[in-house]
């Protein structure tokens, strides 16, 4: 995984820090990825990239406050409308990359910049499990009618596992013990991959199909903006 370009807001006067800012985004070419790191909740640029961009860009937030805002956004491939599928699963592709680097670095005893990727990793999957559970879960079981008994409840009982994992590749980073991140790796691969399938090929797919091109797309930029 070759190193993410930053672009630091805070180094740019405030006066052309939002044109300056558009300028570099619009730059980029598809499937290349920008770390953008803000001074303060970047809402106003956002929803701007949503408004005059409205197929160009996915982001997720890396980090959020209280000193910086930090967020990945990348050009999209394909500029085709948007849907739960597309979004979340480039949010998997992205964690999983950032999960790889931060064990090259462990292997390589780079253990500073290993911590900061494993916790940037914690930070943005909790995100995505915390963005599941309050906003994507309750509209598939509104969508389908499936509740109690449905794939939610077990996708929920695995999030607490995955958790537990990904607080054990923190500890181990934090400790420079790369057998303990490794044991912890294990044992989150171990419900992460078929839990991500299962999202991918079910889960996913099943809401985007329920729901009316303007309830996706109203979804899906409920689902970037938290």
């Amino acid at each position: 995984m070759s190193k993410t370009p930053v672009l630091d807001a805070r180094e740019i006067p405030m006066a052309t820090r939002l044109q300056t800012i558009v300028a570099r985004l619009e730059g980029l070419q598809p499937g290349e990825m920008l770390e953008l790191v803000a001074p303060h909740e970047p809402s106003k640029l956002l929803s701007k990239l949503l408004a005059e961009f409205p197929l160009r860009f996915d982001f997720s937030p890396l980090e959020r406050g209280p000193v910086a805002w930090r967020y990945h956004v990348t050009a999209r491939l394909d500029p085709v409308p948007r849907s739960v599928t597309n979004y979340l699963a480039w949010d998997h592709d992205r964690l999983d990359a950032m999960l790889e680097h931060a064990f090259e670095h462990a292997q390589r005893g780079e253990w500073p910049g290993a911590l900061a990727l494993a916790q940037d990793f914690k930070h943005g999957l909790f995100r995505h499990i915390e963005i599941e559970e309050q906003i994507l879960f309750p509209a598939f079981e509104e969508a389908t009618g499936i509740r109690d008994m449905g794939p939610t409840v077990v996708m929920r009982h695995e999030h607490v596992d995955i958790k537990e994992a990904v607080e054990g590749i923190v500890r181990g980073a934090k400790d420079k013990n790369l057998d303990e991140m490794e044991r912890q790796r294990a044992n989150l691969l171990g419900v992460l991959i078929e839990h991500n399938m299962k999202e991918e090929q079910i889960l996913y797919p099943s809401t985007d199909q329920r729901l009316d091109a303007k309830a996706l797309e109203g979804l899906v930029v409920k689902l970037m903006l938290n």
